[in-house]
């Protein structure tokens, strides 16, 4: 299973519409997701390199370097240096969601004859993804990095790259159950199957446990670790007060359940959780499966949320009924539709 994010890929322009009332700019589709372009830049069906939302792109290299006036910040590197760039958004131009970039072979200066659709471009472009600082409750002492030995990275894939799996998604036997994507900071616990010890991680990161840690708080107050059997992971948002600006505008800091794995790193469906994960569990919600990923994308549009009284949502996350990862999933059994508006206004 890869945990890491294709950020820049090579891709196929796949239709190209006016804009009402714009006529320097289009919007092209590259797989599902939508970005405005230069009017005349790419033709239907033209190769290219498209780089997601999330993305920190590094302006000391001249093919960025134009993005630095939009904004800039500097994230630091496994080994220790610094990397200043601009982080890829989404906007909104002449009324028109743009989420990404897209640039020509000759503006990349790649050859994409030789690197086939879906090539990974990424690490040879330079570019990282942005995760913004984690706050100094939350981040703890650093024990070293995720254990991926028993659980993914908690990041899920986006449904505006879930394009040409479509039918592989609609056909799963067992179906799907959609929840709400609370905005917090990611959490997963691990019972060590070998001494029984809880493990507590951010998205990234192993961290010591200690009276401060705001993961091991919340834990202790509701019991969480306790229910686990050794090797059993769960894997959570954590979000309140100093998390993210509290969206939701949550009175205390709280655990919001997503996943739980086994100790042989499968996923189990809810029937299979523990009570005390169940009674934390991010909110179920009452949607039929889309059609495709451009009503999904739309079904997520002005969602409200179910914890946050009258608060938008940041989005859906889908989950296999039966908690079978799939293959075009990385494995993983679950997939994230974002709110766009939650987006524009958030940032993201």
């Amino acid at each position: 299973m890869n945990d890491s994010r294709a950020l820049a890929t090579v891709a196929v322009i796949g239709d190209l519409q006016p804009i009402p009332g714009a006529d320097q700019i289009e919007r092209a589709t590259v797989r599902g997701w939508h970005v405005v372009v230069r009017k005349g830049q790419f033709a239907a069906g033209q190769r290219v390199i498209y780089i997601e939302v999330d993305a920190l792109l590094p302006i000391s290299d001249p093919r960025f370097a134009f993005l630095a006036a939009r904004g800039t910040k500097t994230v630091a590197l496994r080994d220790g240096s610094g990397l200043e760039g601009h982080v890829l958004r989404t906007v909104k131009l002449r009324g028109q969601v743009s989420q990404g970039l897209v640039l020509s072979e000759h503006e990349a200066g790649i050859n994409l004859d030789e690197s086939p659709v879906g090539s990974d471009l990424t690490d040879s472009l330079g570019i990282v993804k942005y995760e913004p600082p984690i706050p100094a409750h939350l981040a703890g002492q650093v024990v070293g990095p995720f254990p991926a030995q028993f659980a993914p990275r908690t990041d899920a894939e986006r449904v505006q790259n879930l394009h040409a799996h479509w039918a592989v998604l609609t056909a799963h036997p067992a179906g799907w159950i959609a929840t709400e994507k609370v905005d917090g900071s990611s959490v997963t616990i691990v019972r060590d199957p070998a001494d029984g010890r809880i493990r507590y991680c951010s998205r990234n990161l192993e961290l010591r446990p200690t009276p401060e840690l705001s993961s091991q708080i919340v834990d202790e107050r509701i019991g969480l670790s306790a229910a686990l059997e050794p090797g059993m992971v769960v894997q959570a948002e954590i979000a309140g007060p100093g998390i993210q600006g509290n969206p939701l505008q949550l009175p205390d800091l709280r655990l919001f359940v997503f996943n739980v794995l086994d100790a042989h790193r499968r996923f189990l469906p809810r029937s299979a959780w523990p009570q005390v994960a169940l009674n934390h569990a991010a909110p179920l919600l009452d949607l039929p499966f889309p059609a495709g990923t451009e009503e999904a994308v739309a079904q997520v549009d002005g969602l409200r949320s179910v914890v946050g009284r009258d608060r938008a949502a940041e989005g859906v996350v889908w989950h296999t009924a039966d908690g079978h990862g799939l293959t075009v999933l990385d494995g993983r059994d679950y997939w994230k539709a974002i709110n766009n508006r939650y987006l524009l206004k958030h940032g993201g």
